[in-house]
């Protein structure tokens, strides 16, 4: 699979205007290096996210196959649920479940969560990408 940073450059509209009451001003992607195409139109909440992988579908680069977040906040509690939002405007796109990695500590530990689209969405079909972490 071939990583693209680029996925959302041709999107990058007002995502902030899409973020629902869900996400809050918890969210902290200052850690975020180097800035991603989409840096500032995700919204996290209860985690600070330092790098934000896209993946396109193999056979058609048109679609969104995964997306991974790499976090700094151990967030493997089994009450938690991490779920990954895409939006176009108001409208919600989609809604993926994520999978989390074991937290690998040190300074600063990390672990990553892994949001598959399953029905692999167009990547014209959605503007703002949201990650809620929640119980």
């Amino acid at each position: 699979m071939r990583k693209s940073r680029v996925l959302l450059a041709g999107v990058a509209v007002a995502a902030a205007a899409a973020a629902t009451s869900a996400f809050t001003a918890a969210n902290d992607f200052t850690a975020v290096t180097p800035p991603v195409a989409g840096y500032g139109q995700v919204s996290v909440t209860g985690a600070t996210v330092t790098d934000v992988d896209y993946t396109l579908v193999a056979l058609d680069k048109t679609k969104l196959d995964q997306v991974v977040f790499t976090t700094s906040t151990d967030v493997t509690d089994a009450a938690l649920t991490q779920t990954m939002t895409l939006k176009s405007g108001t409208t919600v796109v989609g809604t993926y479940g994520c999978t989390p990695s074991v937290y690998t500590t040190g300074s600063p530990g990390s672990m990553t969560l892994t949001c598959d689209a399953t029905d692999d969405p167009l990547l014209s079909a959605f503007n703002a990408i949201g990650l809620t972490i929640s119980q």
